[in-house]
């Protein structure tokens, strides 16, 4: 019996703790908003509890497909332009030294000591009609009228990549600072001019830090609520949005729940497409190197 119980595998009490906070505050949520998004709302406001599909058949409907379509787009292209501009500050992040790296970790995470409406706000005041942009712009006479830019997809592409900026610029630093500078010194040894060191080294030993740092990006604008709402008006709703709307203003909390459970069946789907990718990927560097 003492040679079983000393055997027997205990579950840290620690464990057991954080499985059910997870429980209880994300699991069991989600399961109420997918099983509510299989009822339906009454006429007279309340809700029957009556299995269905409706709500998800409601949801392929043309409007609702074309915000839906409408925000995986500008996230996808913010989340490129995201890249695009994070990158070099990461790599250059990643290859100064002393001060110059710690004044460059503290200036980007600078605008994050601020609460986040503020930040939205702040970027109200700047592409206003009356904002600064457009007031330097008219002084200087470069323009002759100010340039729309609130309450535009533009603005909402701005918010965008301002506020998540730096949630892709971290991984990618992090992922280029385990970089063995000897790989590089390697290609080049062998003859590799610069671009080839740093598409055929550098980029396939740091493309994790590059997918996840996507992702970090990615996901949550696709969920995004308060910079459609500020930067964007009611032209540019996100599916967020729409959610909300149905939540609080249509109280039609069954579709609510429906849209919610697509936009969660498209973040699972981009998690299943990056952990694909990553074992593919494993895979060929596996039979290159063999």
């Amino acid at each position: 019996m003492d040679s079983k119980a000393t055997t027997s595998k205990q579950i840290p009490v620690t464990a057991l703790v954080f499985i059910g906070w997870l429980f209880l505050m994300t699991f069991l949520p989600f399961l109420i908003i997918l099983g509510m998004s299989f009822l339906e709302r009454t006429p007279l406001g309340t809700i029957s509890f009556h299995f269905n599909f409706n709500n998800y058949a409601r949801s392929f409907q043309y409007i609702y497909l074309k915000v839906l379509f409408k925000t995986v787009w500008l996230a996808l292209i913010a989340t490129l332009s995201c890249l695009a501009v994070g990158f070099p500050v990461a790599y250059h992040l990643a290859r100064s030294k002393g001060w110059m790296k710690q004044l460059g970790l503290v200036l980007l995470f600078i605008p994050f000591w601020t609460n986040f409406i503020l930040r939205i706000y702040g970027l109200v005041s700047l592409l206003g009609n009356h904002g600064l942009i457009n007031q330097i712009l008219l002084s200087l006479g470069i323009i002759t009228s100010p340039l729309e830019i609130l309450y535009t997809r533009t603005g909402v592409y701005v918010g965008l990549l301002y506020n998540y900026l730096p949630f892709l610029v971290v991984p990618i630093f992090s992922a280029l600072e385990k970089l063995d500078p000897s790989l590089r010194e390697a290609g080049f040894d062998l003859g590799a001019n610069r671009f080839q060191v740093f598409w055929r080294v550098v980029i396939p030993n740091i493309k994790e830090g590059l997918f996840v740092g996507s992702l970090f990006v990615f996901i949550p604008m696709l969920g995004e609520y308060v910079i459609p709402d500020l930067l964007g008006g009611a032209k540019e709703a996100f599916l967020g949005n729409v959610m909300v709307s149905q939540f609080f203003v249509m109280q039609d909390w069954p579709f609510g729940s429906a849209m919610a459970g697509l936009l969660s069946a498209l973040m699972l789907m981009t998690l299943w497409i990056q952990t694909r990718w990553s074992k593919t990927s494993g895979l060929r560097g596996g039979s290159l190197n063999a």
